[in-house]
């Protein structure tokens, strides 16, 4: 039996997750990144480390990055990778930081990936039916929504929006973007009256499609390990699981 290929190493995955899913405000402190956006998406607002070794005056500097988001009026938040520092999360408990939810980050080689099986419209910018798609299905908040409707404007690499139709109505919608080798998915959201009919898995497999044709070789999603209809969608098509990373919100 052939042993399934490496994953991409977690550093890949996390750069590539910051390239594909960019915020509007961005600054660094050693490695780690801090970003913020609107203060909707936990994943858009949020501190988040990128070599495990940069442990030096760890309290200081978590409470430099809580000053950053008091000025925005923000909560401080933090991405426990496995490119976190040993004891950022012990620091961050003591400072009185909430347990939030836990994600599973899940890649697979695309050409491992069955062909589209549906018809799906891939377009180079969301139209303003994608956007109410989306916003109805997900059921997202007014900071969520706006974050969604800037990124347009603030990706730098090829990006494709995907809808799928039942009827005349958009039902199911997700969004691509390649930094070249890696393709991330996001955003995925089908109609609560459209479930169960599989547009969700037509809606990833047209996303990675588009992606492969552009050359990119892996793809790879964010899912909460709760959402248990994604995971089951995302393993039957063979992605696998590649780390995962918990969130820390300042109570």
């Amino acid at each position: 039996m052939t042993e399934p290929c490496a994953l991409p190493a977690p550093v890949a995955l996390e750069r590539a997750l910051l390239t594909t899913l960019p915020a509007s405000r961005v600054a660094f402190l050693g490695s780690a990144v801090v970003r913020a956006a609107a203060g909707g998406s936990s994943r858009l607002n949020c501190a988040t480390w990128l070599d495990p070794d940069d442990r030096q005056d760890l309290p200081s500097r978590v409470a430099r990055i809580e000053a950053w988001y008091d000025r925005l009026g923000f909560p401080a938040r933090f991405r426990l990778t496995p490119l976190s520092p040993p004891g950022l999360d012990h620091a961050l408990m003591a400072r009185g930081y909430a347990r939030d939810e836990e994600v599973v980050v899940l890649a697979a080689p695309l050409d491992t990936l069955p062909l589209p099986d549906g018809p799906a419209e891939i377009a180079e910018e969301p139209d303003e039916a994608w956007f109410a798609a989306n916003e109805e299905a997900a059921d997202r908040s007014p900071a969520r929504m706006a974050e969604l409707r800037a990124a347009p404007s603030l990706l730098l690499v090829p990006d494709a929006w995907i809808s799928v139709r039942s009827g005349r109505r958009v039902a199911a919608t997700g969004f691509v973007a390649t930094d070249g080798v890696h393709a991330g998915l996001a955003w995925l959201a089908t109609l609560p009256s459209c479930r169960g009919q599989g547009l969700a898995r037509r809606v990833v497999l047209a996303g990675f499609g588009w992606a492969r044709a552009e050359g990119a070789r892996w793809g790879f999603v964010q899912v909460e390990t709760a959402n248990d209809a994604s995971l089951a969608l995302f393993r039957r098509l063979g992605f696998r699981e590649a780390y995962r990373y918990g969130l820390r919100t300042r109570a």
